[in-house]
């Protein structure tokens, strides 16, 4: 049943990509807006739980006055678990410690993003994704294991224009993963557009 609906969920959004196509072929924009984000994932839901690095590309395209429509890759770090070591003779003194298991989540979103008027030079936006996510566990680059979940974001920020061609700014990213694992996490960071 799981897998039925999860089926389900990508047909339902599959199909919300094909409407909003003609909106863009209206536009006469096909040439995109390309985005990306560099900065930390944390509050992590599930073991680990650090955070870690976070980014992400995105290519958007105009389909309505203030609404764009595009496609987005990520990867976000939810941190290692960590163990001390001991020495060999018995005695349990720690001499120092060992990465134990890493995790990480990457993978590719649909994603619609709504910009609000301009104030005082800054434009504030608002942002949501529905995508697949790979959960991936490591020790020291060997992978132990990984699956895969479906799940969405939504975001807030805000960019300030340098010139006609590039806007920077800050953003807030809320993920929501549909698995036990590893069910939400947060990254925020430096968010910036090239048009």
């Amino acid at each position: 049943m799981p897998a039925q609906a999860g089926q389900t969920r990508w047909m339902w959004f599959a199909l919300a990509a094909l409407l909003l196509a003609p909106g863009v072929a209206r536009a006469g924009a096909w040439r995109p807006v390309l985005g990306g984000s560099v900065g930390s994932s944390f509050a992590v839901l599930g073991q680990p739980s650090g955070g870690g690095s976070s980014v992400s590309l995105s290519a958007m395209w105009p389909v309505a006055p203030r609404f764009s429509f595009g496609a987005m890759l990520h990867g976000d770090d939810a941190g290692s678990t960590v163990d001390s070591l001991r020495d060999e003779q018995g005695r349990g003194l720690a001499s120092g410690k060992i990465e134990q298991v890493h995790r990480a989540a990457w993978g590719a979103s649909w994603r619609l993003d709504a910009a609000a008027p301009a104030r005082f030079g800054v434009v504030p936006f608002a942002s949501a994704s529905w995508g697949y996510y790979r959960i991936a566990d490591d020790l020291r680059g060997v992978e132990l294991g990984s699956f895969g979940s479906t799940g969405f974001s939504l975001a807030a920020g805000a960019r300030r224009p340098l010139g006609r061609h590039v806007a920077v700014g800050a953003a807030v990213r809320y993920h929501r993963l549909f698995n036990d694992r590893e069910g939400r996490f947060m990254s925020a960071g430096l968010d910036f557009v090239w048009r």
